[in-house]
């Protein structure tokens, strides 16, 4: 007889399989066929290897752990050897003691910043900065002490060093400060947490700057002062230097305490003579928990126009020509090493001590007032992620921690109150973290922030992820890709979770994971940590040789790509064809666009060269089924994609929240993979057309004022009573879809030729190159002026304004939009995540302030109702639009 186990499902044209016990209806094809209401097409064929082969394999690093990772829970203050502490600033001393708790190391964080070399000031910088070539320039290191992206004392720098005739030159110089270069912050190195970073950024100022009232001659003369001199000369800059507020906020718009941006500040640099060359971002202890000590030799800096940025990826430019700041930390008789557990009784009753100092200082209706006290919490555990809770409130959630232990969502904000420069502290709230009731893993994505640095709570994040099926973890890989360069190392919980996950499904995660990181691997800042994790996961897959055919078939595809770029526009098409046959493509193949499309080749002749300003190429693969048809796919080289696929993401998670909510808006966010520096796939919509296409045929650019264009357009392809039906619903609800979606997302740039519909009537939108609310602007003027682009022509679609189907819609957008409201914290968290992706419209968390606005957190979903048809009104009177797409017509005819 036939054993069923011995058979599967094969999707007809897709290297899709459906097998085991579970039902029809949780694989994703067959649900997306239920929905789009598609023919199901499906094949059995026996299975083609022992079933024992398509077990998942499983993740066994090859190293020891011991070796990568100090335990610090077995590592507590009281296991650790005690030891007389000494010094190399003073003497040394032998001692049989294997480590040193850093709890009873008594003096404050301090470095030498003992010579930095290879600096340059570049000609581009010169001129950026208005100095003359050949300048002297002067220059300090700032060091400022941060965790969780913010300062935790008062930045220090090195005095002010000459560099001769620098300015544009191509030579690099080097300048000494030895015992002159120390740096002490006033913070006990047994106060600071594991994950303490140190942030170093050079600053410059040019000469005629650093004495403006000196003349020619004279300045020929300040040269050959000594530096005391010349720091007395100028002391208020010197001030200002040290001064948080007087240089950082002026420099960046952020306050000493205030979390970083990391931006450009060339404007406010200018008002202060003062620019910055390079910056780099050191942790104080190594992988396995021991404090860094002796001479550092290898702290590379990375040329920046900005400030250090606290929540950058901890790592040195691993170019031999960047600049070099040599570092001397203090040694130690022995290791010292950062403790687990609780720390001593002193250090505790220091908290309490605090705790009490607060409590009195709080306001007085607050402090005897425990049903103000309790109401303030409630209001602070319903503020989003972005909410800065104030000293009070810090203080109110450490009051009330064991009370909020039952409240899940509660973590969160708890995790910011803590004072991560109080060890009992820290220890306390690991304790408090360890029985709290479990977070659910959506919720538990807030704690992965750069805000959330201590590696404890990052492990406690990962561990409630671990409980996500693998449909739902696909869908914050992008977000947790980008997080891991708030690591402090390469080895952490994070990296581990997304290797054991993509070997245990190499289709759906691994495949997924394996491009975010591929995709930025050429950037030095992650490549090395990226590297790593590649590498792994390659050693350890079996289909590692599909993998690699991915990536030589991108790069074969590339190369076809630039060599067009560079053709005249008669001559693409031709050049095209004959880049295309020279390739030699395996056998076989995916695309790394999918990995379910198995292709064989191209049809040559049906490969064309978009017209769009980077050429974009449109191919069509030959399917490896005999039975599937051929398949489709946009190939881009010189377009940056990572808005792109964020966008995307937003729109499939708003398709899951609304279809959870039994509301199915007819969603297509159409497959799109970042392969690299500006290069991508993107999956082509068949049988569809831009509207700018659909009016340009019915009428010319005159025709964007008439109702009439999308009508007859759609009535060709639907003849049929259930065709026009389908086809009329198919617009409505997709409609309200991507007005409620481009509204939310603040989507820029939107005009006829980035909207599309199908001919089956479902609209859609493609290329995302504005979103949070960045409209374009001409002469200062906005171009955008509606909410969204709902115009006369697709409310004639629906029988006008006065028709039931309008008034429908109307309804269905609204319920959309209370609907995605209620998951403001999702969106928040998914895009503070981003922050570190370099997208130069998410950059700070102020950029993300845009979702607070439209979603209206304080509103019922009545008065929220109502907003939102005022904004449909409003769109739909909008005159701008029907000139912007007349316009864009024109433009493009």
């Amino acid at each position: 007889g036939v054993e069923p186990t011995e058979y599967l499902f094969k999707v007809v044209g897709r290297n899709d399989f459906i097998f085991g016990p579970e039902p029809f209806i949780n694989f994703r094809y067959i649900r997306d066929c239920v929905v789009k209401l598609n023919d199901v097409n499906l094949y059995v064929m026996r299975l083609p290897m022992p079933s024992s082969v398509l077990e998942q394999p499983r993740f066994r690093p090859t190293y020891e752990k011991k070796h990568m990772h100090h335990n610090t829970s077995s590592s507590t203050h009281d296991s650790l050897a005690s030891a007389n502490l000494f010094s190399s600033w003073d003497a040394k001393a032998p001692t049989s003691s294997p480590a040193l708790s850093l709890w009873e190391v008594n003096q404050p964080v301090t470095l030498d910043v003992t010579e930095l070399t290879n600096v340059t000031v570049p000609p581009e910088r010169v001129k950026a900065e208005g100095i003359r070539e050949g300048d002297d320039v002067y220059v300090c290191v700032i060091a400022e002490l941060c965790f969780g992206g913010r300062s935790v004392a008062a930045p220090q720098r090195t005095p002010w060093r000459a560099l001769r005739h620098i300015a544009g030159s191509s030579r690099a110089e080097h300048c000494v400060w030895g015992p002159n270069g120390r740096i002490t912050f006033d913070v006990q190195l047994s106060d600071v947490p594991r994950e303490i970073r140190v942030c170093f950024t050079v600053a410059a100022v040019s000469s005629d700057r650093f004495t403006p009232d000196v003349a020619e001659s004279g300045a020929k003369r300040l040269l050959e002062d000594t530096e005391a001199k010349q720091e007395e000369k100028l002391a208020d800059l010197v001030n200002r230097m040290v001064n948080p507020i007087a240089l950082f906020a002026k420099a960046t718009g952020v306050g000493g305490g205030g979390a970083a941006d990391g931006g450009s500040n060339a404007a406010a640099a200018d008002k202060l003579g003062v620019f910055f060359l390079s910056s780099v971002n050191m942790q104080l202890f190594d992988h396995t928990g021991r404090l860094k000590a002796g001479v550092l030799n290898d702290v590379r800096m990375w040329q920046s126009d900005a400030r250090a940025n606290p929540i950058a990826i901890s790592a040195s430019n691993p170019d031999p020509a960047a600049s070099l700041c040599r570092l001397t930390l203090p040694r130690y008789a022995l290791p010292v090493v950062h403790p687990g557990g609780f720390p001593p009784e002193r250090k505790r009753r220091q908290l309490e001590v605090a705790h009490q100092d607060r409590m009195l200082d709080m306001d007085l209706a607050v402090r005897d007032n425990k049903i103000a006290q309790l109401r303030h919490i409630k209001r602070v555990l319903a503020m989003d992620p972005l909410y800065e809770i104030t000293p009070t409130e810090r203080i109110l959630l450490w009051q009330y921690r064991a009370d909020l232990t039952r409240r899940p969502k509660a973590l969160s904000k708890f995790l910011l109150a803590v004072d991560w420069m109080s060890p009992a502290a820290v220890a306390e709230g690991h304790q408090l973290m360890d029985r709290w009731a479990t977070m659910q893993p959506v919720d538990a994505l807030e704690l992965l922030d750069a805000r959330y640095a201590d590696t404890r709570v990052r492990e406690y994040a990962v561990a409630c992820l671990d409980t996500m099926p693998d449909n739902e973890l696909r869908n914050v890989l992008l977000q947790l890709v980008q997080v891991l360069k708030y690591e402090p190392y390469h080895y952490s919980a994070l990296a581990r979770f997304l290797l054991r996950r993509s070997l245990a499904s190499p289709h759906l995660i691994g495949h997924t994971v394996f491009w975010h990181l591929k995709a930025e691997m050429f950037s030095p800042y992650v490549s090395e940590r990226h590297g790593v994790i590649l590498v792994e996961y390659l050693r350890r897959l079996q289909s590692r040789r599909d993998v690699l055919r991915q990536v030589h078939v991108v790069q074969l595809l590339l190369n076809a790509a630039l060599r067009i770029k560079e053709s005249r526009k008669d001559e693409r098409l031709t050049d095209l064809r004959e880049a295309l046959q020279k390739i030699e493509f395996p056998p076989s193949f995916t695309l790394a666009l999918n990995p379910t499309f198995e292709c064989t080749g191209l049809h040559i002749s049906k490969c064309k060269v978009m017209d769009s300003k980077k050429l974009p190429l449109w191919l069509v693969f030959r399917n490896a089924d005999p039975l599937g048809a051929n398949i489709f796919v946009m190939f881009k080289a010189g377009d940056d994609l990572r808005q792109d696929l964020l966008t995307l993401q937003m729109l499939e998670l708003m398709d899951n929240v609304w279809k959870g909510a039994g509301l199915d808006l007819h969603m297509i966010p159409y497959g799109c993979v970042a392969t690299g520096e500006g290069t991508g796939m993107i999956e082509i919509v068949l049988k569809s057309d831009t509207i700018a296409n659909i009016t340009r045929r019915d009428g010319g650019a005159q025709a964007a004022f008439s109702e009439e264009p999308l009508m007859n357009w759609l009535r060709k392809f639907n003849r049929t009573p259930a065709e026009v039906e389908k086809c009329l619903w198919n617009f409505v609800y997709s409609t309200a879809g991507y007005v409620v979606a481009t509204y939310i997302l603040g989507i820029g740039d939107r005009h006829n030729d980035n909207i599309m519909v199908r001919e089956d009537g479902t609209l859609f939108h493609i290329d995302f190159g504005h979103f949070l609310g960045n409209f374009k602007t001409k002469f200062g003027f906005k171009r955008e002026t509606a909410p969204f682009i709902f115009t006369p022509m697709y409310a004639h679609m629906m029988g006008g304004p006065s028709s039931p189907i309008y008034a429908h819609f109307c309804d269905v957008a609204c319920e959309a939009y209370n609907v995605i409201r209620r998951h403001t914290n999702m969106l928040i968290t998914l895009f503070m995540l981003m922050l570190s992706t370099g997208i130069p419209e998410l950059q700070r968390a102020e950029d993300i302030v845009w979702l607070k606005t439209v979603l209206l957190q304080s509103a019922s979903d009545e008065q929220a109702a109502k907003h939102y048809r005022q904004q449909i009104q409003l769109a739909l009177e909008n005159k701008r639009t029907l000139i912007n797409d007349y316009v864009h017509i024109v433009a493009h005819t």
